[in-house]
């Protein structure tokens, strides 16, 4: 234990432990008579991880707003089972928060996404007689005129019936509307074969039929194939999403493969992005000024502003329109994991849509989900807003998806036994998603970042310094890139839980920091490391 004069010094000691972050560490302080105080000093260490307390206002945020969503629609005869299948990332704000619901209002019930404060709009979803669809703004098109988005789609859904019924609404709002509307790419699927894509511009629209695209499939970006196409820009119409998102979709068609785990597996989590492609994970080397193993995405499929997928799987040939999946994935794909929705439910699960606990939060968080998957989304960031791979899978197998993805294929493999089962029967629906929900929420609810931690109590006499000290992070990162470049300290007169406001006190190169100031009554430190 380390002498006591004028300073105190914490020293990690040489018993460190593996451990998980959790609830249960009570620490209090408490003033002694005279000028001894009992201090306990909680340091923590990422191993090959950052920041453990996220504030769900942070994330990182790109220079603009460019609402950069990617979607694609595919037929029957480009997937195995065939089904044909809507999938769509939705990018508006990283930090955004998202439910999904169900609705009944108008004459066909539908479930699908929506903004935590909008009920009367929906970006994405199915209804009961199978009709789905989803959208991607395209920039292409003139953007001028009074027709919303998200009214448009929840007005399709609880009217249409077929691909046909939505582009006669389409036609009726091009003969009534003078102004025009804003320009759109629809992907739309029915229960009787129908999968196009529909770009709606400002006066008029084109279909574009899946079934007659090459390989049964077409996907977008922010661009209509129909609009001029003599100036697209890649980070404003996103030609690279668009080309990978159609390389990735093909290959799954060539080996009979495009599945909704494909798809969220591999298209919506995409990481590749303009002049990288970071595979295999996680990513070894460097790229511009980003740190060891993290790369930029702002322009990637799975961008920073991503905030909620789905992707609906439609009814196979001679299906019913209720046999219709809604695999729903509340936040950004970084932290999400996919469960299953039926419109014949009648209702989403309180995880994916509660606005009485979304209002504890201010600003409004969204559901339990969607907090939960954004917290961990910011977490997997470093702090120049880069996406540290290493976070999100290692070597030694403690990353965030070396988690998710079995939990998600969990999920697969338990809705599939169920589908299949004997005693499978429709009126069993309500309860099987609520209760695969809330088994993901807790799941997600009790994962940790692996840390080291040490905790221990010193006397400290008045107006000492504190100083801290502390071994380097033991790190599975290759030799040249595994010594951390420096250490930010935080400092907080509460333990160190998830999402508390913690005070940034400092940045030192080395292991060692020294608190002149110390708090007077209590302190609880903690040491991220920077790579």
């Amino acid at each position: 234990m380390p002498s006591v004069n004028k300073s105190n010094t914490f020293a990690i000691t040489s018993n460190e432990k593996w451990t998980i972050t959790s609830q249960k560490y009570l620490l209090k302080f408490k003033r002694h008579p005279g000028l001894i105080l009992l201090v306990w000093l909680w340091v923590l260490l990422p191993l090959t991880l950052g920041p453990t307390l996220i504030d769900l206002s942070e994330g990182p945020e790109p220079p603009v707003d460019l609402n950069q969503t990617s979607a694609g629609v595919a037929s029957r005869r480009a997937t195995p089972d065939g089904r044909p299948l809507i999938w769509k990332n939705r990018d508006r704000g990283g930090g955004e928060a998202m439910e999904f619901r169900y609705w009944d209002q108008g004459p066909i019930p539908f479930i699908g996404y929506t903004s935590d404060n909008e009920r009367l709009e929906c970006y994405g979803g199915v209804n009961a007689l199978g009709f789905a669809v989803a959208n991607t703004d395209a920039h292409n098109f003139a953007t001028h005129g009074p027709h919303n988005d998200g009214a448009t789609m929840w007005y399709a859904l609880s009217k249409c019936r077929t691909v046909d019924d939505f582009e006669a609404f389409l036609d009726s709002a091009d003969r009534v509307d003078v102004s025009g509307r804003y320009g759109y790419t629809y992907q739309v699927i029915d229960a009787y074969g129908g999968a196009a894509i529909v770009e709606a511009a400002q006066f008029g629209h084109t279909r574009y039929n899946a079934a007659d695209a090459a390989d049964g499939f077409i996907v977008r970006s922010n661009y209509a194939h129909s609009g001029p196409l003599n100036s697209l820009d890649d980070t404003w119409h996103g030609i690279h999403r668009h080309n990978r998102a159609f390389i990735k979709f093909k290959q799954a068609v060539e080996t009979d493969g495009l599945t909704p785990e494909f798809i969220l597996r591999e298209v919506a989590r995409d990481l590749s992005s303009i002049g990288i492609n970071p595979y295999p994970l996680p990513f070894q080397g460097y790229y511009e000024n980003n740190p060891y193993g993290a790369v930029p995405n702002f322009a990637a499929i799975c961008r920073s502003t991503t905030s909620a997928t789905l992707v609906i799987q439609g009814v196979p040939n001679g299906g019913r329109p209720e046999e219709c999946i809604t695999w729903a994935m509340l936040g950004p794909p970084l932290g999400g994991i996919a469960t299953p929705l039926w419109v014949r439910a009648g209702s989403v699960p309180p995880e994916y849509d509660d606005q009485f606990e979304s209002m504890r939060y201010n600003p409004p968080a969204g559901s339990r989900l969607n907090r939960s998957i954004i917290a961990w989304r910011n977490w997997a960031y470093n702090n120049v807003g880069s996406v540290d791979t290493w976070k999100l899978t290692n070597p030694a197998r403690t990353g965030l998806w070396d988690y998710v993805i079995p939990l998600e294929n969990w999920v697969f493999a338990k809705t599939e036994r169920f589908l299949r089962s004997p005693d499978f029967n429709n009126d069993r629906l309500r309860a099987f998603q609520n209760e695969t929900a809330q088994q993901i929420a807790d799941s997600m609810a009790n994962w940790r970042p692996f840390y080291n931690v040490t905790e221990f109590a010193e006397p400290v006499f008045s107006n000492a310094r504190i100083i801290l000290r502390w071994r380097p992070p033991q790190d599975a990162r290759p030799l040249e890139a595994r010594l951390p470049r420096g250490y930010y300290v935080y400092r907080s007169d509460e333990p160190f839980r998830e999402f508390i406001e913690r005070a940034y006190i400092g940045w030192t190169p080395d292991t060692t920091f020294i608190d002149a100031n110390p708090l007077s009554n209590a302190a609880f430190y903690q040491v991220e490391a920077i790579y």
